[in-house]
């Protein structure tokens, strides 16, 4: 396999448990900073991924709280039934679907500020007897087989760099008619641009630690490798554009309050959002939303009603 950027040719040349632990020390790195410094640029929901804009006048919490509707929609989470939210962030989705469904939910993350954030936001909700979160690597995961009814990366999986190893994960904890969910970055398969740049580089090591981003038609192809199907699939590069934006501005808004809590930062935040912007806006990367199943589906997907 030839690597599409410096980083992934770097990775590859590591031992599967050298890069886990690579992963594990540097991917948290952006995420200890003061929780406050995401509450500001984030929004109120601290989600760092994609919204979903229905309207050009939305705003940021309009659009996020469309994406949490949208993944709930799609999970089709019942009574009884378990939820792994792999990179579950700030608590975004682990605390709408705590407090929205009657499933239970255990996330992990490799950021201890993270876990904290979630867990407390958890408690203020009143749902925090239907709330677990680790501090733990998804490759470090022991869970029973079959013992998971819904899996959850929302702007995590890029992080993560054995993809065939997590699906393999996936379809072994998932019980049969189990659903898969991803909202990730995405290079297209016909190269545009210069992936080995510093501008690459600058946004997926010195940023984020560590990115990996295949082509959809890759990580499609490694959920049917591990037994899955896939039954869903949303081009959603455009609002991830606006959500960019909507960030930047925030960045700009409170930098004085950024810098004070974590100097430098600001610059960071805005240099790597205006760079990866212009890359979706010319989609030399890409953003999807994937839904798939294990076993037969219990939703009659093509009676949905296109967004």
């Amino acid at each position: 396999m030839e690597a599409r950027t410096r980083v992934e040719l770097e990775a590859m040349r590591r031992t599967a448990l050298e890069q886990r632990e690579y992963e594990r020390a540097r991917v948290s790195e952006h995420y200890e900073h003061h929780p406050e410094i995401f509450r500001l640029v984030l929004g109120r929901q601290r989600a760092y991924s994609v919204g979903l804009f229905a309207d050009p006048d939305d705003d940021l919490e309009a659009a996020q709280e469309r994406k949490l509707h949208r993944i709930r929609e799609k999970l089709d989470l019942r009574p009884g039934e378990n939820v792994l939210d792999v990179g579950c962030g700030w608590g975004s989705v682990l605390v709408h679907l705590a407090r929205h469904t009657p499933a239970r939910v255990h996330g992990i993350t490799l950021s201890s500020q993270q876990r904290t954030v979630a867990l407390e936001r958890a408690d203020e909700a009143g749902i925090a007897d239907r709330v677990r979160v680790d501090l733990c690597h998804v490759e470090d995961l022991d869970l029973e087989p079959g013992s998971v009814d819904a899996v959850v990366f929302s702007g995590s999986i890029v992080h993560m760099h054995d993809r065939s190893a997590v699906h393999r994960l996936v379809e072994r904890v998932l019980r049969p008619g189990g659903r898969l969910l991803i909202s990730d970055c995405y290079f297209p398969k016909q190269i545009r641009g210069d992936r080995h740049s510093e501008a690459t580089q600058h946004i997926f090591v010195t940023a984020l630690g560590y990115c990996r981003l295949i082509a959809l038609s890759e990580e499609l192809s490694l959920i049917e490798e591990a037994g899955l199907d896939v039954t869903h699939v949303e081009d959603l590069t455009e609002n991830y554009v606006k959500t960019v934006d909507h960030w930047i501005a925030n960045v700009r808004r409170h930098r004085k309050q950024i810098d004070a809590l974590a100097p430098g930062f600001a610059r960071l935040l805005q240099t790597y959002m205006t760079v990866g912007r212009l890359s979706f806006h010319r989609r030399s990367a890409l953003e999807y939303m994937i839904l798939a199943v294990k076993g037969r589906p219990r939703v009659n997907y093509g009676a949905w009603t296109i967004p």
